[in-house]
């Protein structure tokens, strides 16, 4: 039933939102989905719950990839939230699910709790990155994982909102080329090079059709 309402959601937006269309999706009779989620508020509560939580489960499988470098590591994390290497399925429900938080305080808080655990995944792989000598930061771990990652977010939105100037790789370039920067790091722009080579990323349109 909750992968039916993401479907929806991700097609139609949460104004799609009817009892018949989600028992339609789900195989079910309206009776059933009503008897199990009574109140409508608490079904789209239950579906922000299950896709935060695939949604951090992925990116944090990313970020603990066994013989990874800090670098292939940052890369990967960021990866975990670009589409097509992430799904893109479930990012563009996230953005949807998101528009909630400026009218509940449940769903405020959910969105906290991503940001949270999102900057929590890149400040370690930086931690890790600076003890090995590897990175350089003039600011807190945590500071410049929160930049890092504001900007990962606008880049993805633009990307799955069809922004016609950004595609997949070009999303990547950016990153990499402003975390070279905030690291004092340029092997990230030629480890991000060879990363989109090796995976052959399509546009996200592409991937889309």
């Amino acid at each position: 039933m909750l992968d039916a309402v993401g479907r929806i959601v991700t097609a139609s937006g949460i104004e799609g939102i009817r009892v018949r269309e989600i028992a339609a999706e789900a195989g079910l009779s309206p009776g059933a989905v009503l008897y199990h989620f009574p109140v409508h508020g608490e079904l789209l509560y239950a579906v922000h719950v299950d896709t935060v939580r695939r949604y951090v489960e992925g990116r944090t499988a990313a970020a603990e990839t066994p013989g990874a470098d800090p670098v292939q590591r940052l890369l990967a994390v960021l990866c975990a939230g670009v589409p097509p290497w992430a799904n893109e399925h479930v990012i563009r429900l996230l953005y949807e699910m998101h528009g909630l938080a400026r009218r509940s305080d449940r769903h405020a808080e959910l969105l906290t709790e991503l940001w949270r655990d999102e900057r929590r995944l890149y400040a370690d792989v930086i931690r890790t990155g600076v003890e090995a000598g590897v990175f350089e930061t003039a600011g807190a771990p945590e500071e410049v994982a929160a930049g890092l990652l504001a900007l990962e977010d606008g880049l993805v939105l633009h990307l799955v909102s069809h922004n016609r100037e950004l595609g997949s790789d070009r999303v990547v370039a950016i990153y990499a080329g402003i975390a070279a920067q905030q690291l004092n790091c340029p092997r990230i722009v030629d480890a991000a090079r060879r990363l989109r080579v090796e995976r052959s990323a399509p546009e996200a349109g592409a991937a889309e059709s």
